[in-house]
């Protein structure tokens, strides 16, 4: 369908020439007709500072700009580049009642009236052989509709691929991110459940106590001394103990001034830096000259503190742990961290120790001792936590150790259960003993070494069954609680031998009574041999197991 109408609109109404972008460009006078630049210089132009319209014969006034200060049309000249390219439809009625549209297009030049057969790749557009000739086009790549379609299909399937590869790549890198979160998760899973274990000991609290009631046996026995010979003892007795108290109060002050320098720290602590701050407390200095303000909570930065926090503690495992063996500290339990004594001057049990009052490093915002808490970094002895390694076979072949660390401070009965079947010693126990249920990123459970299907086992006590210990540790991934019995007085909450190794969160169970503290993947690995009911796949069998 022929569009004269709309073509007219893109030619000069002067001249009757096709606008463009140079001398035919399209400027619009005061009374809103519009014109070609060309006509305006010579036609139009009356004097160098006004132009009469042709149509309404009103004056613009041009002062000394001249016409190529007016404004350009830009939307007809915009109708006008792509008037070659512009499809008109039209709805024409059918002998059946429906409408089909007819496509118009113009396959001529307007400007040449011959075929656009070619393709100026440059500016994207169709054109003719003529128009391929001129100085618009001069330098393009010019070719034949159907070589430029070939190419076009070939450039679009070429950045296909490379999008459909990205694609994949982005997909790896992006689990591959997740597997790292997850490790972060994991790690500050474990994070959680050692502070938690740490708050729930409150070692600081028991020895308070004991030492509290030691004070009380002591001045009993002053108020009942009767000869020299009983006072002088007495004195002796309490010169022990006041040497022990004084070196417990050092140690702790010193941590919390090193907790107080972790917690306020404005830059990221190294193990230098450690280092330094640990030997200026001890000498009454400033941990870490100019960084000894306190910045209010909304300046504080959590993460900041959290690097600092685990920058400590690996200082505290991996450095000092290094120190002469004479020092008598383990190391190998992971919750046993030397001590501040350790870069202190240790002084004979003979002396008589006389502290000078502690210094505070951060004396112009006047914290006091008052207002220290006992340190997170105390530890508990090494004996109330032990430790426990299982050897594991799949389908007879060693697949590695897992070792699990026993909390025999909040549950000495699990505590006890669980070591003697360990290690054997009441002729029954783990030692040969399958894992029966396998739940993939879930659980793993064992521990049933009379039936080893989660119906048998029993506890090493007269009853065979026992309600577990109120520890109040939460079920978090790498934790290890015991595993209700199946029998008929289960609705009773009684355990017995069995046991669960946790791999995610579980709220409502309770019995927990240690973690993993080595061969965490293991357990995950192992996980995964289970079918969809929890069954192992292949034979899983505790090997060996006993204490560390």
């Amino acid at each position: 369908m022929e569009s004269p109408e709309i073509e007219e609109l893109t030619l000069c109404g002067y001249c009757k020439k096709k606008f463009n972008d140079t001398d035919q460009s399209p400027k619009l006078l005061s009374c809103k007709h519009y014109f070609c630049l060309q006509c305006m210089r010579t036609n139009l132009s009356k004097g160098t500072a006004e132009l009469y319209c042709v149509y309404c014969w009103k004056k613009t006034d041009l002062g000394e700009l001249g016409p190529e200060s007016l404004p350009t049309h830009n939307p007809v000249l915009c109708l006008t580049k792509n008037f070659s390219q512009l499809k008109l439809f039209s709805n024409n009625s059918t002998s059946s009642g429906t409408s089909e549209k007819t496509k118009v297009i113009s396959e001529n030049c307007h400007t040449h009236a011959m075929p656009l057969a070619l393709w100026c790749t440059t500016c994207g557009s169709p054109v003719c052989r003529a128009c391929a000739t001129t100085s618009d086009h001069s330098n393009h790549q010019i070719k034949s509709q159907n070589e430029a379609k070939d190419q076009l299909i070939a450039e679009l399937q070429v950045d296909l691929a490379s999008m459909t590869k990205m694609l994949s790549e982005i997909q790896r890198l992006a689990s591959q991110q997740r597997e790292f979160l997850l490790k972060v998760l994991e790690a500050c899973v474990t994070l959680k459940t050692h502070v938690e274990a740490d708050l729930t000991n409150n070692v600081a609290h028991f020895e308070v106590t004991e030492t509290r009631e030691n004070l009380a046996k002591l001045r009993l026995n002053l108020s009942m001394a009767e000869s020299l010979t009983d006072v002088h003892n007495l004195c002796a007795s309490v010169n022990l103990e006041k040497q022990k108290f004084q070196m417990r109060y050092q140690e702790m002050y010193l941590q919390c001034q090193l907790d107080d320098l972790i917690r306020h720290s404005t830059i990221i602590l190294d193990f230098p830096l450690l280092k330094q701050a640990l030997g200026n407390i001890h000498n009454g200095e400033v941990a870490l000259p100019g960084n000894s303000r306190i910045l209010p909570p909304s300046q504080q930065n959590p993460i900041l503190f959290l690097a600092n926090y685990c920058m400590s503690q690996l200082y505290s495992r991996h450095m000092l742990a290094k120190s002469p063996p004479n020092n008598g500290l383990d190391y190998h339990n992971h919750n046993s961290l030397p001590p501040p004594l350790t870069y202190m001057n240790q002084t004979p049990p003979h002396q008589h120790l006389v502290l000078p009052p502690p210094k505070n490093i951060y004396q112009d915002n006047n914290i006091i001792m008052q207002n220290l808490v006992h340190s997170p970094q105390i530890r508990n002895p090494v004996n109330m936590c032990p430790l426990y390694y299982f050897n594991v076979d799949v389908n007879g072949q060693p697949l590695g150790r897992i070792v699990i660390e026993v909390r025999a401070d909040v549950a000495p009965k699990m505590a006890k259960n669980f070591g003697v079947l360990t290690t054997g010693e009441a002729g029954m126990g783990y030692k040969g003993c399958q894992i029966f249920q396998c739940w993939e990123g879930e659980s793993v459970i064992t521990g049933d070494f009379e039936l080893n299907n989660g119906r048998g086992g029993r506890s090493i006590f007269e009853d065979s069954y026992f309600l577990p210990d109120d520890t109040k540790l939460l079920a978090v991934r790498g934790t290890v609680g015991m595993r209700r019995t199946q029998k008929r007085h289960d609705n009773l909450g009684m355990v017995g031998s069995q046991f669960r190794i946790i791999l995610q969160e579980m709220r409502g169970f309770t019995g927990i009574f240690g973690h993993v503290v080595e061969g965490l993947e293991l357990v995950e690995k192992i996980s995964t041999y289970g079918d969809t009911a929890g069954k192992p796949t292949k034979n899983i069998l505790i090997a060996k197991c006993g204490k560390l």
